[in-house]
């Protein structure tokens, strides 16, 4: 069974809806976690803060959620054949300020623990990162709409 470009596709995309259905179970377990002394003894966050990474949890899942609905609808165009396009650039736009926006929500919450300080600068990396990538794909879009009309 030889690797090919569909099945590499396939597995970001079954990953993707497997991090989206992880992420709501926790969302849903979470109360009870943090309410159960789940959080006890644990180094990263003292368990009188357990309560608190509750609504960190919850704000950020919404740019996480955006950047993950985009990256899905980004692979599903891409195992059409649509690699190069106007679409993929605003969803690569979208993750990219979704990056951000998760970034600024754990800067906020880097009060609860440093972990989420850490975790913002390495969510501002990502975001930085796919806005380069985002402006290459822009340049492609432009060459091959340039390379359309020429023809």
């Amino acid at each position: 069974m030889s690797w090919s470009t569909d099945r590499s596709v396939t597995l970001s995309q079954v990953c993707t809806r497997i991090i989206m259905l992880l992420g709501v179970l926790l969302g849903i377990a979470l109360p009870f976690l943090c309410v159960g002394g789940f959080f006890e003894g644990r180094a990263f966050i003292a368990a009188q803060n357990a309560l608190l990474v509750m609504p960190a949890y919850y704000a950020f899942c919404v740019p996480a959620y955006t950047a993950l609905v985009s990256l899905d609808r980004l692979l599903v165009a891409v195992r059409r054949g649509e690699v190069f396009s106007a679409r993929n650039v605003r969803y690569l736009r979208t993750i990219s300020w979704a990056c951000f926006a998760a970034a600024g929500v754990l800067l906020a919450s880097s009060a609860v623990s440093l972990t989420f300080f850490a975790l913002a600068i390495i969510a501002a990396f990502f975001g930085v990162v796919l806005r380069v990538v985002k402006n290459l794909f822009a340049a492609a879009v432009a060459l091959q709409d340039e390379n359309d009309l020429t023809i």
